[in-house]
């Protein structure tokens, strides 16, 4: 792999565009998610975890709905084999 390197100092960032710029396309999405995550605040447990807690309120309230007579359909043939 070679770098073209025209300036005489480079910063870190220059360098790492230059290594990010030659990847292909699965890296390049790879460091996207990762560089989201990290920008986030939360380590991939704490992701996990948030987004357990998301769907768990998710159900919680579908539940709730259907309960209180809210649900109009039969949610039980969304994933029947047809």
């Amino acid at each position: 792999m070679n770098v073209a390197l025209n300036k005489k100092e480079n910063t870190l960032v220059d360098i790492l565009w230059g290594f990010y710029i030659l990847q292909n396309v699965n890296v390049k999405k790879a460091f996207r998610q990762r560089i989201e995550t990290e920008d986030n605040g939360e380590t991939e447990d704490a992701l996990t975890i948030s987004q357990q807690k998301m769907v768990k309120e998710s159900f919680t309230n579908a539940y709730a709905d259907l309960l209180a007579g809210k649900v109009k359909h039969n949610a039980r043939n969304l994933f029947a084999n047809k």
